[in-house]
């Protein structure tokens, strides 16, 4: 386990999301305008005009994509490699993610991940889903 990890960035904008991982919530943006979430958090919606809202979402997905990384980013110096993978939320958007719980040899495109908060140094990660 690494001593040291990446500073967080908060903004504004990504305070909520980040004070709902603190809570074990996973907050994304939605635009009632159209139906739509939206992630990574931004100031304005990417679908409409319509003023954004805060709604948490279930926590589960889909592993679109998956790599193990050998690249050393800060605060992750004795973690290489480590496994990191593209999610598409049931709500709809995607999310780019540790990936925990698992190895390189379980993961499966298609395969039903979910959130699991802290651990490993991570504030979240996903991690295999049980089934359903």
């Amino acid at each position: 386990m690494s001593t040291k990890s990446p500073k967080l960035i908060v903004t504004h904008t990504s305070a909520p999301f980040w004070n709902g991982i603190a809570e074990k919530r996973l907050m994304l943006q939605y635009d009632p305008g159209t139906g739509r979430y939206q992630f990574f958090p931004r100031p304005l919606g990417l679908h409409s005009t319509t003023p954004l809202e805060w709604r948490q979402a279930s926590g589960k997905g889909t592993l679109v994509a998956f790599t193990l990384t050998h690249f050393v980013a800060p605060g992750f110096e004795d973690r290489v490699p480590y496994l990191e993978g593209v999610v598409r939320l049931d709500e709809g958007p995607r999310i780019f993610t540790a990936l925990g719980g698992t190895t390189l040899q379980e993961l499966n495109v298609g395969q039903r991940v979910q959130i699991v908060y802290g651990g490993d140094g991570h504030p979240f990660q996903f991690c295999p889903a049980p089934a359903e």
